[in-house]
């Protein structure tokens, strides 16, 4: 298995492959290993390191800098702003999502096959790559031993409202409920690619190159041959060694963030100029509520199930348990305020509010950095106010005391009776506090140049021998977690680029 690091480049090295592929998350460690198992050379690029299941601890002070880009403190710049956590290490944004594998709504595959008008991406052609990836990352329902009280309480607050909840399948084997998804699973149970794909693609000889940043495509004769990169000391973050790769086919599964980032630099896509478009976030909204007894709901997975009564608006409603230096950096109080409200922390019950995108944001380039921009339509706003009054309105049913609210001039309700100010108070779309991690669209697939970045097998149209393999892919906004759709796709685009090259 070779998986080389910071320490194991020399200036003026040159790697040679059949495929070079930026990115080892959903997109690019599914891509690279279906590839690597066909029989292909495939060498992985990525940014973040390598870090196994035994380095995983609870502590954020740690797993933040190690595991995320950034820290996790990342910005979507608009009305409001919205920040957004994506990985940034072996197994990219896996490693730290909850495992939730839902599949797209039929109808949006539907929508796909018809604005591309590509049969394949309907949903009986897309079934069984859902069918293969699932398969591969063990998709399947919690054992009831490791589902928490709060996800308990919301599946019985939301029986009593009436309202249709649905229990998650996620990428997990004898998950136990450790709850620690977001630092990385400390059992291995969570079958992020770490675990899954990697594995696999290593085992068949793929080699991968850590701490390494890709900076630019290669480029000769119209066609892209390479990856042109530095390599960053893990310390200082320092960008000091050159690292290039030469291939004949190039795939980038950098993310909708980053992926038009790395190809803007080379003003690509002007067919359609739809690089960095279509840029689409799932945004959510965090209600918390406290209980007059404890939940615990660290002891448990992160999020059993799903409220899905509201899905024909785009509304989705959850919870998910997080641990306590993430809701304290969270809470609107500070001083003795936020000490009193953090001292009741095992009888929180975190939840939140997804709203389906209605319209799209856009990803440029500014000051060599991404910058993702994005606002709330005032149609999206309504959206929200609904969804947190309706789990604000579930939370008292089931006997909250206090739910803090994710508005910036109206922090708490202490019964049923205050919710009636939420249409009242929140006017303006600034005062909501959102956030978001999944990132989609970008460099959307379609079947002609002029609507789309990639051909219909994720080649882009002005540069031979560039693929992507991510969320980028995405034509349109999909209303779910988005990580199996990532993968089917990828594994179609490894059936595809296998089949042309």
């Amino acid at each position: 298995m070779t998986i080389l690091a910071h320490r194991d480049y020399r200036t003026g090295e040159l790697y040679d492959a059949e495929v070079v592929v930026i990115g080892t998350g959903a997109g690019g460690a599914v891509v690279g290993a279906e590839l690597a198992e066909a029989g292909r050379d495939v060498l992985f690029l990525e940014e973040g390191g390598y870090h196994p299941t035994s380095s995983f601890n609870p502590y954020l002070a740690e797993s933040l800098p190690r595991l995320y880009r950034d820290a996790g403190g990342t910005i979507i710049m608009g009305r409001p702003p919205i920040p957004y956590a994506e990985g940034r290490c072996v197994g990219g944004s896996t490693v730290v999502n909850g495992g939730m594998t839902w599949r797209p709504p039929e109808e949006v595959l539907a929508e796909w096959a018809s604005i591309t008008g590509q049969p394949d991406l309907g949903p009986k052609a897309m079934e069984p790559l859902f069918d293969r990836v699932e398969e591969r990352i063990h998709a399947k329902p919690q054992h009831p031993s490791s589902v928490g009280e709060d996800s308990r309480l919301l599946e019985e607050g939301a029986r009593r409202l009436g309202w249709r909840y649905e229990r998650n399948h996620r990428a997990q084997d004898r998950c136990v409920g450790s709850n620690q998804c977001v630092t990385g699973c400390p059992t291995g149970a969570k079958q992020s690619t770490l675990l899954s794909y990697m594995p696999r693609a290593l085992s068949t000889g793929a080699r991968c190159l850590t701490e390494v940043r890709a900076h630019r495509l290669w480029i000769e004769g119209g066609r892209c041959v390479g990856v042109i990169g530095k390599a960053i000391n893990p310390r200082t973050r320092e960008e000091d060694i050159d690292v290039r790769v030469r291939a004949k086919a190039v795939v980038v599964s950098c993310g909708a963030v980053q992926t038009p980032f790395l190809l803007l630099g080379h003003r690509l896509g002007r067919p359609s100029r739809q690089v960095g478009k279509n840029f689409l976030c799932h945004p959510n909204a965090k209600v918390l509520a406290t209980y007059p007894y404890d939940l615990y709901a660290w002891q448990g997975v992160n999020q059993g199930g799903q409220i899905r009564e509201f899905r024909d608006e785009g509304i989705l409603l959850a919870e998910n348990a997080v641990p306590p230096g993430t809701v304290g950096a969270q809470v609107p109080f500070l001083g003795e305020e936020a000490l009193d409200l953090m001292k009741r922390y095992n009888s929180m019950a975190m939840t939140g509010v997804l709203v389906e995108d209605s319209h799209a944001g856009r990803v440029t380039r500014s000051f060599g950095a991404p910058m993702a921009k994005y606002t709330i339509t005032r149609y999206d706003h309504d959206r929200f106010l609904r969804g947190i009054r309706h789990l604000a309105t579930l939370h008292f049913e089931m006997g909250a005391d206090k739910v803090i609210l994710p508005f910036s001039n109206f922090h708490v309700a202490n019964s049923v009776d205050d919710l009636a100010q939420i249409e009242r108070s929140q006017r303006s779309r600034s005062t909501i506090e959102l956030f978001t991690v999944h990132m989609m669209g970008t460099c959307r697939m379609g079947s002609t140049p002029r609507q789309s970045v990639v051909n219909l097998n994720g080649e882009l149209w002005d540069l031979p021998g560039c693929y992507v393999a991510d969320a980028s892919l995405f034509p349109t906004a999909v209303g779910v977690n988005p990580q199996v759709t990532i993968m089917a796709l990828a594994t179609l685009v490894a059936q595809r680029l296998r089949l042309h090259n």
